[in-house]
């Protein structure tokens, strides 16, 4: 074992570790932030008995295996879902790491951005365009993971949320020429803007479509899906967000053959479905644009 390989190992495993605790966070901004309540001050607690969830149980994913899904104080369950979003966080960011962040950004359009690659040169002798890319697409999963758990909840997305993502979503690309993978060569701040803004209203008439085509969709699941398309094309440009509705499209229909008694409702595995494929554009963005290239070429 290379000490480079050591170091990105190391540097991988932390990112990850991030990710997952960021996930938790994710999982009580998801339950708090619908119904009212502070996603700061108050601790994380048990909904049941109340009593505060002790530091050594609020190790993320490790944290709910070794309480075997139940609440140390009163037994009451506790969700899987919790852990299974912290492993995703986790990996996602765990993946990114390696294929953008490691890379000097090789997985964007026009890429890489740095002549520098691996963890010691590009995160302990800071990359900043390397990193801050790593960054704004992290966040986007972040919000896609976010939408997706509150509207699974049959909660709506709060407003907070929404303009959070939308000033940030339209800023970044103004100030900064790589906030967005699908137009990182292109330098001129007011097309990159208008690029993500094009990208939100084709997702309208997408989302149209898939609520149509959805028998069992809930209006909330619905409206969700629709917010993580529009968020997914601020960030990532309409190719990305175009990606990711068909993605979902595809992704639910497999998943419909496995689950033929409908025990998960459609509008769920879309939202899913639309998660990972932003996650499959962010990783696969550069092959993807060649294949289409290819294809329009035959």
């Amino acid at each position: 074992m290379t000490a480079n390989f050591a170091i990105d190992l190391i540097t991988a495993l932390w990112l990850g570790f991030v990710g997952a605790c960021i996930g938790s966070f994710l999982n009580v901004v998801a339950y708090r932030m619908p119904r009212g309540m502070s996603i700061v001050w108050k601790p994380s607690h048990c909904p049941r008995c109340s009593h505060p969830i002790r530091a050594r149980d609020n190790v993320p994913v490790l944290g709910w295996l070794m309480l075997r899904g139940k609440c140390r104080d009163c037994g009451e369950p506790i969700s899987p879902r919790y852990a299974i979003v912290e492993a995703v966080m986790g990996a996602a960011f765990f993946v990114l790491a390696y294929v953008e962040l490691f890379s000097g950004g090789a997985n964007l359009p026009g890429g890489p951005i740095s002549a520098f690659t691996g963890a010691a040169d590009i995160v302990w002798n800071p990359q900043w365009q390397v990193v801050g890319a790593y960054a704004y697409n992290c966040l986007l999963l972040c919000l896609l993971m976010c939408a997706m758990l509150i509207a699974q909840d049959g909660k709506e997305l709060p407003r907070a949320l929404l303009i959070f993502a939308a000033i940030f979503g339209c800023m970044a690309p103004l100030g900064w020429t790589y906030s967005s993978v699908t137009i990182a060569a292109w330098h001129t701040p007011i097309v990159r803007l208008s690029v993500g803004i094009v990208g939100g209203a084709c997702c309208g008439i997408l989302q149209m479509s898939a609520f149509l085509r959805c028998k069992n969709i809930s209006p909330v699941l619905f409206y969700g899906f629709r917010w993580m398309l529009i968020i997914a094309a601020v960030y990532i440009g309409a190719q990305g967000a175009i990606l990711v509705y068909f993605f979902s499209s595809i992704s639910t229909g497999i998943w419909n053959l496995v689950d033929r008694e409908e025990r998960i409702p459609s509008g769920s595995k879309r939202l899913i479905g639309a998660f990972c494929g932003a996650l499959v554009w962010l990783v696969f963005s550069p092959q993807i644009i060649a294949l289409i290239s290819v294809l329009r070429n035959v």
